[in-house]
């Protein structure tokens, strides 16, 4: 069979035995089971084949973080007027932006404006911009004393797994064992270096031991430190149940950010935060 998937037969339809046997009724009776069982045994053919594999499919996700647009009005390094942008659709309703080597906080938008402006937030220093420049999204905490709930805005996958509560929670309709997996891109603009923590958190409950510490080197000349922390862990999870990815950082002076698209070398977009989720096996359980 050249199908993509399979076709699982429905259960046999046997005829009724008549009252006096005789070899038409035999014959309709094997027939029927040869049909169920040559389709059985095309689906086991297809399935235990070098590309088998393909025909599987089991619950999985990815998503990331990404907003980005573009500098439409140019701004001076004293200005707090409100940022005239290409559009603000990838982004929260508040938080905050990276462009060029200055972070500028909002606490709003419209469709093509962020408003509530301050310049110059997580040890960065006011420059000016011009129009046109790049913009790219920040995550950040507002104290070390405090944790950040990391939000998705995109999904690249989605089959059973899949974000709500404005990307804040990673929901799962299938019960099962998945492999969860994370990359965190992290920039650090002060002057000493710092350690962030990101861990899993399972319908609101910390999930133990699995907290990963990053240390985030300080800020070389005018470009940050940078690290990228990656890790996964196994995680049992029930139909219905949601995972959230908290942070921290020791001095409240590191970000997750998004890197713009590139020309010196050509590049494409950097995420800021990437999960993704993979079913196992059904529970042990």
């Amino acid at each position: 069979m050249s199908n993509s998937y399979l076709r699982f037969p429905p259960s046999p339809s046997l005829p009724l035995a008549p009252q006096q046997w005789g070899p038409l009724y035999q014959d309709q009776y094997s027939n029927v089971l040869r049909l169920y069982f040559n389709q059985l045994s095309n689906n086991l053919g297809q399935l235990g084949s070098r590309q088998g594999g393909r025909l599987i499919n089991f619950p999985h996700g990815a998503f990331h973080q990404d907003g980005t647009t573009t500098l439409t009005t140019g701004i001076s390094n004293t200005s707090t007027a409100d940022l005239q942008v290409g559009s603000t659709a990838d982004f929260p309703s508040q938080g905050w932006v990276l462009i060029g080597s200055e972070i500028i906080r909002f606490t709003g938008k419209t469709p093509t404006t962020f408003t509530g402006i301050t310049r110059g937030v997580f040890s960065t220093t006011n420059t000016s911009h011009s129009a046109g420049a790049a913009i790219s999204e920040v995550q950040g905490v507002s104290s070390p004393t405090s944790y950040g709930v990391v939000l998705f805005n995109y999904t690249d996958y989605s089959n059973g797994v899949y974000t709500g509560d404005n990307g804040a929670n990673v929901y799962f309709d299938n019960a099962g064992i998945y492999n969860l997996q994370i990359s965190a891109q992290l920039l650090n603009f002060s002057n000493a270096t710092d350690n962030v923590t990101v861990w899993f958190v399972l319908n609101g409950t910390d999930v133990p031991y699995s907290a990963s510490i990053e240390e985030v080197g300080a800020k070389h000349g005018s470009g940050p430190g940078a690290s990228i922390l990656t890790y996964n862990i196994f995680q049992e999870v029930a139909a219905g149940d949601y995972v959230t990815v908290r942070w921290s950082s020791n001095t409240g002076n590191s970000v997750l950010a998004t890197y713009p698209a590139g020309t010196s070398p050509v590049h494409p977009v950097s995420p800021a935060i990437i999960l993704t989720a993979n079913f196992v096996s059904s529970s042990l359980r």
